[in-house]
């Protein structure tokens, strides 16, 4: 019996120059194959698979997207079995991956806290969908010298960290210099905090933290044009973000609403 089995393995991620840790593999079975995903992660992960079957057939059909949970491993996503006994059978895979559930639609209506310590009043330089680099993207740049203290807005769990980078310029292609920190919240969402100072980051992959925990420190790394942090709240899909405006508590915590550009926030809580 003929027998023909090759895999290739794309990783696709939101974060430049970044492999997501993910990987996808087979087993052979009396009737045929088992398809698997580990996932390293410390959130869960998405997978669309595509096959390419000869004298195949899929359990779980074709050209779908998988979540695997955070940390597992040996999680099954398909069984591939034999039509016709005594042929040549095999197959191909083509697999793209990014963090989070894809699939989700529905997220908490969660008031988040100003993203420094207590006391400090910042101004949003640029907001949502601002004209110089939010251009339909729910982000916000605060104003902030250098070092200024970077605290937790929401609780969650770290996922990633780049702290290495000491370039920047005012030009997307330097987005590949930024550092930041990663989180993943309860209700499947992501916050990120970018142009982190470089060895500016407290906090590792797999820690978990409270809001208002230290995370580091704002810099200037990455598609800058001054020192600020920019932040934003997220669904990831398998190949982009879709950024989500967000209230934010102010002045002394007992009134929330969306920040506007040009305009001071004070914490007094």
């Amino acid at each position: 019996m003929k027998q023909i089995a090759s895999i290739f393995l794309f990783i696709i991620s939101i974060t430049s120059f970044s492999q997501i840790k993910v990987s996808v593999y087979n087993e052979k079975t009396d009737m045929g194959y088992t398809v698997l995903v580990d996932n390293n992660e410390f959130c869960p992960v998405s997978v669309f698979l595509n096959l390419e079957l000869t004298n195949l057939t899929s359990s779980n059909g074709n050209d779908k997207i998988f979540v695997i949970p955070a940390q597992t491993k040996k999680f099954i996503i398909t069984t591939l079995q034999i039509t016709q006994p005594n042929a040549a059978y095999g197959f191909k895979t083509k697999t793209r991956s990014n963090y989070g559930d894809s699939t989700k639609t529905d997220y908490d209506e969660y008031t988040y806290s100003l993203p420094f310590q207590t006391g400090k009043s910042f101004a949003v330089f640029q907001g949502y969908n601002g004209s110089f680099s939010h251009q339909n993207e729910n982000s916000l740049d605060f104003t902030m010298p250098i070092g200024t203290q970077v605290v937790a807005a929401r609780a969650g769990i770290v996922i990633k960290v780049v702290a290495n980078n000491n370039q920047n310029c005012p030009e997307k292609k330097c987005a590949e210099y930024n550092n930041y920190i990663m989180l993943y919240h309860s209700d499947g969402t992501f916050s990120k905090y970018i142009h982190l100072k470089m060895n500016g980051v407290v906090v590792k992959e797999g820690t978990i933290v409270k809001e208002n925990d230290l995370l580091g420190y704002s810099g200037n790394t990455g598609w800058s044009n001054g020192p600020h942090l920019h932040f934003m709240v997220y669904l990831q899909r398998i190949d982009k973000v879709e950024t989500i405006k967000t209230k934010f508590k102010i002045n002394d915590g007992t009134s929330s609403q969306l920040l506007t550009e040009k305009v001071d926030y004070i914490k007094n809580y």
